[in-house]
């Protein structure tokens, strides 16, 4: 007679709170609006009721769902208002005409770029790096300048027609999670794309086309407008 496998039991309800965390974690909006309580809790868990019963593999109480819900919105109160004491105390500004380079992450390319720092340090914007390539952000009149330093393979990509609105916050904003996020998906909520971004210190740069570039300040200035309104209330 075959031995009967003892299973352990699924425990559903730590199951489905860190399911709802996950999921809620995962949406930057969602998580706004969740620690504002701008969202109805009983729809919110029917419409991930779903999506959790089929992670699960198994039908799941929507109660359970609007418990966790609460839970994690008392939790999401707590950090949203971290965030928004350093985002009420950030300013913005603008920068236009920019352009920008990608080139293939070598060694000589990075010796090229340290000598371009010295000699034009007051036009650079911005430069970032990856395992493969590097990436200068410049005045929109030195392209000529800087792409004939390199060799046309190693350039992958070349834009002109670029804006940064740059964001600078308190030291505040180097240990509280989600500033950054909360930037993104305000303008990401607005429909603009967002070229690149770059995160130093207090600094935070958002690339932009140049069309693109008003809007996003605009819809950064009403966020950090109705954060302030919002702590002063």
């Amino acid at each position: 007679m075959a031995k009967k496998e003892n299973k352990k039991p699924i425990l559903v309800k730590n199951s489905v709170t860190a399911l709802t965390r996950e999921l809620v974690e995962n949406d930057t909006a969602l998580s706004m609006v969740l620690a504002e309580n701008i969202v109805n809790i009983s729809a919110l868990a029917r419409k991930l009721e779903s999506t959790i019963s089929a992670r699960l593999g198994k039908k799941v109480n929507v109660q359970a769902i609007i418990s966790a819900l609460k839970r994690i919105r008392e939790t999401l109160k707590i950090e949203f208002a971290k965030n928004i004491e350093v985002l009420k105390l950030s300013s913005l500004s603008v920068r236009t005409d920019l352009a920008k380079i990608s080139i293939k992450a070598r060694k000589e390319n990075a010796e090229t770029m340290a000598r371009l720092m010295l000699k034009f340090n007051e036009s650079i914007m911005q430069i970032s790096w990856s395992p493969t390539a590097y990436t200068i952000v410049f005045d929109e009149f030195l392209m000529p300048s800087f792409t004939s330093q390199f060799k046309n393979e190693d350039l992958l990509e070349m834009k002109n027609d670029l804006a940064a609105v740059i964001i600078h916050s308190p030291e505040k904003i180097i240990e509280t999670p989600g500033c950054v996020s909360t930037i993104i998906s305000k303008v990401a909520l607005s429909g603009i794309n967002i070229e690149d971004v770059v995160s130093t210190y207090t600094y935070t740069l958002l690339l932009f086309k140049r069309e693109d570039a008003s809007r996003a300040f605009h819809a950064l200035n009403n966020l950090i407008s109705e954060l302030r309104k919002m702590r002063n209330e």
